[in-house]
């Protein structure tokens, strides 16, 4: 579910919104996606945000309905510089997002022990330095990969 053609380092985005049309054409262009995603991923996170206040970074986990999904995928991104993003079940706090993970299934009940997998690995100090750290698509897989659980 993770591909390398997925992985986005130093993403330049405005804001949320800004984020999601460039992740949703990229993710459609692909195949991944129907072109409902963006409107459908918007729509989710405001009523559901997803930023997670986890230390050492907050990151943001976003995701839509599975019929708007094509092909299962993880997305991992690395934004050039963080985004205000809303904290899940709290929509009035806000947090400044480098890290995403955007999901996509094709069932609903799929993405909960990834979830619980991936914030596990979100509250690794070292892991998440690598991912800082990280200078090419190849070493962030690398180090998306070496997840406990994943």
């Amino acid at each position: 579910m993770i591909y390398k053609d997925l992985i986005q380092l130093d993403m330049e985005a405005a804001d949320t919104d800004d984020f999601f049309d460039k992740m949703a054409a990229k993710l459609e262009e692909l195949g991944f996606v129907k072109s409902s995603f963006v409107d459908a991923i918007k729509t989710r996170e405001k009523n559901f945000p997803t930023a997670l206040a986890v230390e050492p970074y907050p990151v943001a986990i976003p995701h839509a309905d599975p019929e708007h999904i094509l092909k299962p995928f993880i997305a991992p991104v690395r934004l050039k510089e963080p985004v205000k993003w809303c904290e899940m079940a709290a929509n009035d706090v806000e947090h400044d997002v480098k890290f995403v993970f955007m999901l996509g299934f094709k069932r609903s009940d799929e993405h909960v022990e990834l979830l619980q997998i991936l914030v596990a690995n979100f509250q690794d100090e070292s892991l998440m330095k690598r991912l800082m750290d990280a200078k090419t698509e190849e070493e962030y897989m690398e180090a998306i990969l070496s997840m406990k659980g994943l």
